[in-house]
């Protein structure tokens, strides 16, 4: 006769309800990491009402920020990502609220890495960490 342990069944019940690679959640928020070319999608959805996002940064403020813009190299404009030039702008969100940040070196600038391995998003409610 096969025994089932509480620990095991326990186990098995967490394997089934697991999380995609690059996303968690909580009951705060749910958090979403995406690689997309020379960037990273940072994806927050509301879980709660009323929450403020401070701020969020990858790797530690070493992957930038980006804006939609244009940049000109060697006399050509081109339309795209660029480094956003003033400061993250804090937003509050609603339950249900989905908003999507961008984060990369499009620009190819030397020492600024981002190969993703750790995103954080500051808010009212706590700072909550996604890592690889």
């Amino acid at each position: 006769m096969k025994k089932i342990y509480p620990v095991t069944a326990a186990m098995a019940l967490l394997a089934t309800v697991s999380l995609p690679a690059g996303a968690t959640e909580n009951d705060v928020i749910k958090l979403d990491v995406q690689k997309s070319g020379f960037e990273l999608l940072v994806t927050v959805i509301a879980r709660t009402d009323n929450i403020q996002i401070k701020n969020i940064d990858v790797n530690r403020g070493r992957c930038l920020l980006l804006a939609k813009g244009t940049v000109t190299y060697q006399g050509i404009t081109v339309e795209g990502w660029v480094p956003k030039k003033e400061g993250f702008t804090p937003t509050t969100m609603k339950f249900a609220d989905g908003l999507t940040w961008h984060f990369g070196n499009p620009l190819q600038q030397k020492g600024i890495n981002c190969s993703f391995v750790e995103a954080r998003v500051f808010t009212n409610k706590g700072t909550f960490t996604i890592s690889e």
